[in-house]
């Protein structure tokens, strides 16, 4: 009991005194990933599928509060039916505008982002094809100090590939780090 006190008070210390490095003039870098898993069954086939995505980043403050920078995408999807497997990655890069709404002293602050991103696809078929996506993502930004922050992202992301005349959609949740580095005084 006592070790859970000690705990508590220690953890509500530091919470009191974290707060970010939201202000102009500053940088930051971190990145976010999701997993998921799939399972299909169209016109009686069986499918089933994995994806990693990953998703580094590294912006600069202009204003207090606003930040942009350059956004990198990796994506990596297996899908086994059939018994047959196909294996997709995609390459990314591209621009990104995030705004916070809370003030820097906040421990807990909420951030929006929107992105483009041009995208090299590459499959186990060995055709490769481009593809570009705009995605919008919003979430709450966890604190642990001045610097570093956990964030929980929903994303909503329009990607379109003329080569095979596919649009697709998608709605993920990510998890992910900020490292926001302070400029020198």
């Amino acid at each position: 009991m006592k070790k859970k006190i000690i705990l508590i008070i220690t953890v509500l210390f530091a919470v009191n005194y974290a707060s970010s490095q939201i202000t102009k003039g500053n940088w930051m870098v971190g990145g976010n990933g999701s997993f998921s898993s799939q399972k299909e069954t169209l016109n009686l086939i069986d499918a089933k599928g994995i994806g990693i995505h990953l998703s580094p980043a590294a912006g600069y403050f202009f204003i207090d509060k606003l930040a942009g920078g350059l956004r990198a995408k990796y994506d990596y999807n297996k899908v086994e039916y059939y018994g047959n497997t196909s294996n997709t990655s995609q390459f990314g890069f591209g621009p990104f505008i995030r705004y916070y709404f809370l003030d820097p002293e906040k421990i807990i602050n909420f951030f929006t982002e929107s992105a483009y991103q041009f995208s090299r696809n590459s499959g186990s078929n060995s055709t490769s094809t481009n593809s570009n996506a705009f995605t919008f993502s919003a979430g709450p930004i966890i604190y642990l100090n001045s610097s570093v922050g956990i964030e929980f992202a929903g994303s909503y992301e329009l990607n379109n590939n003329k080569a095979i005349k596919a649009n697709t959609k998608t709605f993920f949740l990510s998890i992910g780090f900020q490292i926001h580095l302070e400029k020198e005084k």
